[in-house]
């Protein structure tokens, strides 16, 4: 019986001026057609055989595209299964060596999985994903030998960075080789240097595929469940977390739950923010509860307090994080409408305009308001309120 081929994932690591991502005359890296495609190819494999002369043996296979890692560190790894999907044939007897570079017609690459996401914003490091072809066992060894030199010995030729530069339209300051190993090694360790190693964990559960269960706490005291695939995320409004979760047992005086809560919620969207970037699927729930939290926002829904005179609709702000949370007067009843979502607070004010009528009082207060006995949430009671006129 045959040997079979294997495939070995490497990059080209650029690291780059990422204030030319930005700004009024802000550029993004080029995509590259297939003739630099072809020539970009050639430059990483001069490189490649400089160091491990044996490598012509196996074939190269890239894009004409850089990547943020947040798209290549994907369950799944779909830019690296799409550039393997190039080989059909995984048998060694029919393997040729090669140089197979996917270059762009009018700006799209063959591939969907191969186009850079325009949605991601692009960062100082990009990079440029690139699979080694060939026989199993000498893929093997190359793969071993590129792990042990790569750190040392991987930087690539001042002439390749130059074309690079000159090709993508980036500013190029440093580039070298790196295994697929080696990135996911710099993530944990820039991960847990801010202190974010239990986000490490699920997304190496994630990227792994793992199989297990596993639980892990964030430095506020959340637990994150990875469970079947997916991430699980409690979600606790402020009456929960100030009455019977993490907040409980803090004192209340001087708005102090306020900057706790904040902090409780900035993790948590830290966590959401970086998961969902790397495509991981995420379901937050209630306390205690197993079902996923569906749509954009979440209401919770409580009595309002009687003899006083409540602005109709309060939007509790806190610095940088923008609206927690929107109280809103219903009757009897009071609303407190928590973003679950990017598109949350939008579809949070359309909900408004249908429940509450046209001239409606709104407060900004500025600061997460509750009430210190109660521990709870609560709308505003200034007179200084201004009326909404939508």
């Amino acid at each position: 019986m045959g040997q079979n081929t294997a495939y070995y994932r490497i990059l080209v690591a650029a690291e780059t001026d990422a204030t030319r991502y930005y700004g009024p005359k802000a550029t993004r890296p080029a995509v590259l057609g297939t003739s630099d495609a072809e020539q970009m190819l050639s430059h990483i494999a001069a490189d490649l055989r400089n160091l491990l002369p044996d490598i012509a043996s196996c074939s190269l296979i890239a894009p004409g595209a850089l990547f943020d890692q947040t798209q290549l560190l994907q369950p799944g790894y779909p830019v690296f299964r799409a550039l393997e999907d190039v080989s059909l044939d995984d048998r060694a007897e029919r393997f040729k060596p090669g140089l197979v570079s996917l270059g762009a017609q009018d700006g799209r690459l063959p591939v969907s999985a191969l186009q850079p996401d325009p949605g991601v914003p692009p960062g100082l490091l990009q990079l440029l994903p690139v699979v080694l072809h060939g026989p199993a066992d000498e893929v093997q060894r190359l793969g071993q030998e590129m792990e042990y030199r790569f750190l040392e010995e991987g930087q690539i030729s001042a002439h390749s960075a130059t074309w690079l530069q000159s090709a993508f339209g980036i500013s190029v300051t440093h580039a070298r080789l790196m295994t697929l190993t080696d990135l996911l090694a710099m993530l944990r360790l820039q991960l847990d240097h801010f202190g974010f190693l239990p986000l490490w964990e699920l997304l190496d559960a994630a990227l792994s595929s793992r199989s297990e269960p596993l639980t892990v706490t964030s430095a506020t005291g959340i637990e994150f469940e990875w469970r079947d695939g997916r991430v699980r995320a409690p979600f606790q409004t402020f009456n929960y977390w100030a009455g019977h979760g993490a907040g409980c047992r803090l004192p209340a005086p001087r708005q102090a739950l306020s900057d706790q809560y904040a902090d409780w919620t900035r993790e948590l969207r830290q966590y959401l923010t970086t998961l969902q970037a790397h495509r991981v699927p995420v379901d937050l729930h209630l306390p205690g509860h197993e079902q996923a939290l569906a749509g954009s926002f979440f209401c919770e829904e409580a009595q309002a307090p009687e003899g006083r005179r409540l602005t109709a609709v309060t939007e509790h702000t806190f610095d940088e994080l923008g609206t927690l949370v929107v109280s809103v007067v219903n009757g009897n009843r009071l609303q407190h409408y928590y973003p679950l979502s990017a598109s949350g607070l939008n579809d949070i004010h359309l909900e408004i305009q249908r429940i509450v009528p046209a001239g409606h009082t709104v407060s900004y207060p500025g600061a997460l308001l509750y009430d210190e006995e109660t521990r709870q949430l609560a709308a505003d009671t200034r007179d200084a309120a201004s009326p909404d006129h939508s």
